[in-house]
C-alpha cells in the first residue's frame, strides 16, 4: 500500500508541473509567421514524463508528449487532431517507443490513423491449472495505418493494415526464438455521434475491425480476428457523466500465442498479470465522471471481463471483477482533454493507470 501511495504522490506532481501548451508570445521579436501558423492552427502540446506502476512490469518511467491541432483552419467541424511520441523503460528491463497520429479532415468526412514503433516486453503468462507463471520476451516491431471515410451520417467505413514483426523467447528450457511476421488487413466500420471526441458528455462510439492474417501480404500465420467495441455516454448534469463499454475480442482459426487477447487494460482496469488469457476476451464496465472544482475531476469505475477459447466456456462463476477510482485534471479546457490518473484492484491484481484524455476514446 505504501508503494501505491507513493507511485499516486510521484505521478500527480509529474503531471500538474509537466503539463505545457504552447505559448505564443506577443513581442516584436516574434516571427509573425510562425505566430500565425501556431494560432492559426490552434496548436496546444502536452508534454508529460510518466511514472507508474503495475506488478508484472514494476514501475513504468517514461515520456510522453502531445500534439493537439487543426488539420485546417477553415475547418470548424473536424475535431482537434492528435500526433504524439512516447518512450519508457520498466524495472523489469523492458522498453518501448512510438510515434502516432490520429487525424480528421474535410469537416470530419475522413480520419487517419498511423503510427509505429518498437518494444521490448519481459512478461508473464500461466497454463491452465498450474500456478506457477512461465517469463517471456517479446520483441516487437509494429506498424499500423488506418482509413476511414463518412458514408452515411455518423457512420464510417475504412480498412487498416497491420504489420508486426515479433520474437518471442520463453524462460524454458530448450525454447527456441524464431522471429515472426504477423500482417493483416481488415475491415472498419464505426457510428461516432460522440459530441466531444477527448471527453464526450453525450452520444455514442461504436467499431467493428476485423484483421485476416494471410501468407498472400507476408503473414507466417494463417487465422482471423473480430473486434467489437460500443461505449455509450449519458450527460446526468454539467459536471457528471456515465459511460458504459461492452468489447468482445476474438480470434479464430489457428490462432498463435502472440495473437491471444489477454485481460486488461482500460476495456477492464485492475489486471496486469497476464494470468488470464486466450483467444477470446469479453469485458463491461460502467465509469461515473464527475467535475468537482473547477478542472478537477474524478471518476469511479467497475466491470467484469472473462478470457475464453470459445463462448461456451463463459460462466457467471468464473468471472473477473474489477474496480477502481481515479483523479483527472483538464489541461486543454477548449477541447476537454483532461490528464489523470487510476487505480484499479482485480482478482488477486491491481495496477495503477496514467493517461492523457479519457478511457473508451479513439482506437
Amino acid at each position: 500500500m505504501k508503494k501505491l501511495l507513493f507511485a499516486l504522490s510521484i505521478v500527480f506532481l509529474t503531471q500538474t508541473m509537466g503539463f505545457a501548451q504552447a505559448p505564443v508570445k506577443e513581442t516584436a521579436e516574434t516571427d509573425s509567421t510562425k505566430q500565425t501558423f501556431w494560432k492559426k492552427h490552434n496548436v496546444n502540446f502536452a508534454a508529460v514524463p510518466v511514472i507508474s506502476y503495475d506488478p508484472a512490469l514494476g514501475f513504468n518511467m517514461a515520456a510522453l508528449t502531445n500534439v493537439f491541432f487543426d488539420v485546417n483552419p477553415n475547418d470548424t467541424i473536424s475535431p482537434l487532431s492528435m500526433a504524439g511520441a512516447m518512450v519508457g523503460y520498466t524495472t523489469n528491463k523492458s522498453w518501448y517507443w512510438a510515434l502516432y497520429t490520429k487525424m480528421y479532415f474535410d469537416e470530419d468526412n475522413y480520419r487517419l490513423t498511423l503510427a509505429y514503433g518498437d518494444a521490448s516486453v519481459n512478461f508473464q503468462y500461466q497454463e491452465p491449472g498450474y500456478d506457477e507463471f512461465i517469463n517471456f520476451n517479446s520483441l516487437h516491431d509494429i506498424f499500423v495505418i488506418e482509413a476511414q471515410c463518412r458514408v452515411y451520417k455518423r457512420w464510417y467505413l475504412g480498412a487498416k493494415y497491420f504489420n508486426q514483426k515479433i520474437m518471442t523467447s520463453f524462460d524454458i528450457e530448450g525454447a527456441e526464438a524464431e522471429k515472426k511476421n504477423m500482417t493483416h488487413w481488415g475491415l472498419v466500420i464505426s457510428h461516432d455521434s460522440r459530441d466531444f471526441i477527448y471527453n464526450p458528455h453525450s452520444g455514442d462510439y461504436l467499431n467493428f475491425k476485423t484483421g485476416h492474417y494471410r501468407d498472400a501480404w507476408g503473414s507466417d500465420y494463417k487465422f482471423d480476428k473480430y473486434e467489437f467495441d460500443f461505449t455509450k455516454f449519458f450527460g446526468l448534469s454539467k459536471k457528471e457523466v456515465i459511460a458504459t463499454r461492452a468489447t468482445a475480442l476474438i480470434a479464430t482459426g489457428d490462432v498463435p500465442f502472440e495473437g491471444q487477447y489477454v485481460v486488461g487494460r482500460d476495456d477492464i482496469r485492475g489486471y496486469t498479470n497476464g494470468k488470464h488469457r486466450a483467444e477470446q476476451v469479453y469485458n463491461l464496465q460502467a465509469e461515473y465522471r464527475y467535475n468537482f472544482y473547477k478542472k478537477w475531476g474524478m471518476v469511479g469505475f467497475a466491470g467484469v471481463a472473462t478470457a475464453v477459447n470459445s463462448p461456451g466456456e463463459i460462466k457467471f462463476k468464473d468471472l473477473l471483477p474489477g474496480a477502481g477510482v481515479g483523479v483527472r485534471y483538464m489541461a486543454i479546457p477548449s477541447e476537454k482533454i483532461n490528464i489523470g490518473v487510476d487505480v484499479a484492484v482485480g482478482q488477486d491484481d491491481w495496477g495503477l493507470y496514467f493517461r492523457i484524455a479519457e478511457t473508451f476514446g479513439d482506437k
